[in-house]
């Protein structure tokens, strides 16, 4: 004996509220498309967007990775027609800090990114170099500290207003093998 059409509606009414959010992992990610696809339980989903924080005039890049934990949400209980959202910590993928007072990003080379709004310390730990272009300038206020070596490139170098750079010039100096004085 089959199902009655009632009991079939109501078995996929079932279906499509069991649908409308489910839990699942990433287990593709297709960076050019901005989409990925996630496992829930036996099924894998087709290529769905993710959320991310900005996608308009400001716009930010911060795909999910493959395992990551998400939640699918389905307009209609249709999983065709999800998106995802990441940001679900799990035993495999633990919340990075437990405090209260810092914004704090971990990569997966080990850089980390923190900012303590209760001691207003911002701290990068960076496996690699950094780079800042700034085509206006970059200005810096308050002591400065600088470990390691330091290269200047540029047309001038100038101390309080005084040129220190390569061409500068003393006054006041015999030439020869003698050393000068200390800058004045």
């Amino acid at each position: 004996m089959s199902p009655s059409p009632a009991t079939q509606g109501v078995a996929e009414l079932l279906r499509l509220i069991h649908n409308l959010i489910r839990l699942g992992t990433i287990a593709e990610v297709d960076h050019a498309s901005a989409r990925c696809r996630v496992q829930i339980g036996e099924l894998t989903t087709a290529r769905l967007p993710w959320l991310e924080l900005c996608a308009g005039e400001t716009r930010t890049w911060s795909p999910p990775t493959l395992g990551e934990q998400v939640l699918v949400f389905s307009p209609g209980g249709d999983l065709s027609a999800g998106v995802v959202l990441s940001g679900l910590y799990r035993q495999a993928h633990p919340a990075p800090s437990d405090s209260a007072d810092k914004w704090h990003a971990v990569m997966p080379d080990g850089a980390v990114i923190e900012y303590d709004h209760a001691a207003h310390h911002l701290r990068a730990i960076l496996p690699g170099s950094a780079e800042v272009t700034a085509p206006g300038g970059v200005t810096i206020h308050g002591d400065t500290t600088i470990n390691g070596s330091l290269a200047v490139n540029g047309a001038s170098l100038t101390h309080n207003g005084t040129n220190v750079g390569d061409d500068h010039q003393h006054s006041g100096v015999t030439s020869g093998g003698s050393n000068t004085g200390e800058p004045v």
